[in-house]
């Protein structure tokens, strides 16, 4: 019996790619024939001279070096916070009763609502993009992992209480492994939070460094190709995380777990 091949990485691509091709080719018709100033809008072709200009000079390495620490020392931050907090949670029931209407309040609030804040309390320093990055995420940590732990069926902490195994242990070795594959897709989602919230913040607090300050810098200057180049960036790294790390983390413990082939 012929079983049917499954499609390569490849050809798995190419309707993204086609797309991406597409959407290349009306980028550049807008922009020759929509009528639209240089100063407000450019075509692919103009914002990858910009893009060239940028490495070459420096600035786009330097950017993308100082966001991605913020990021990754922000985003570190909040999954120690939020973890706790979420086992915290997931443990007794009084701290969720009492926490978690809070969280999703804050949750709510828009992380650029905490830029004066920041700013009054650690000036324009890295402290303050650290900061909103923290805060713009771990709320949302805090409330992913809380769900992932609770997902735990009550029948394999009872197997694993009548084994003997209780407090910390109980933790490290039953709910969190259990807990593995939401966990992870939890924090994939909150990463995006981390990112958003520390590019809008670079965008106000000026540190000569970062792609938000390059984004302000264009719009300050009213370069267009600027703009778009750091956006361009932006959404690469974006992708670069979700593809190579996120992704191939989730299918591992996805495989390891038994949840897919």
């Amino acid at each position: 019996m012929m079983t049917k091949a499954k499609p390569s990485d490849w050809t798995k691509a190419v309707p993204a790619l086609v797309l991406f091709v597409v959407l290349i080719g009306l980028w550049e018709l807008v922009d020759r024939f929509g009528g639209t100033s240089a100063n407000a809008f450019v075509g692919p072709l103009v914002m990858l001279d910009w893009l060239v200009e940028l490495v070459r000079n420096g600035q786009m390495i330097r950017a993308v070096i100082a966001t991605v620490r913020r990021l990754f020392t922000g985003f570190l931050i909040s999954v120690a916070i939020g973890g706790v907090l979420a086992l915290l949670m997931a443990r007794f029931m009084v701290v969720q009763r009492g926490v978690k209407p809070y969280l999703l309040g804050f949750q709510s609030l828009p992380s650029i609502a905490w830029v004066p804040l920041a700013i009054l309390w650690f000036g324009i320093t890295e402290s303050a993009l650290v900061f909103v990055t923290v805060i713009g995420s771990v709320f949302a940590v805090a409330i992913a992992f809380t769900d992932a732990l609770k997902s735990v069926r009550p029948g394999h902490l009872l197997a694993a209480r009548n084994m003997g195994s209780s407090g910390l242990g109980l933790i490290t070795r039953v709910m969190i492994p259990a807990a593995l594959p939401p966990l992870v897709s939890g924090a994939k989602q909150c990463w995006s939070f981390a990112w958003r919230s520390l590019v809008g913040a670079e965008m106000l607090i000026s540190t000569a460094a970062g792609l938000g300050w390059l984004l302000d810098t264009g719009r300050s200057f009213g370069y267009a190709g600027q703009i778009f180049a750091v956006m361009v960036v932006t959404l690469f790294i974006g992708l670069v995380f979700e593809v190579f790390l996120f992704a191939r983390v989730e299918t591992w413990v996805r495989r390891r777990w038994g949840l897919t082939t």
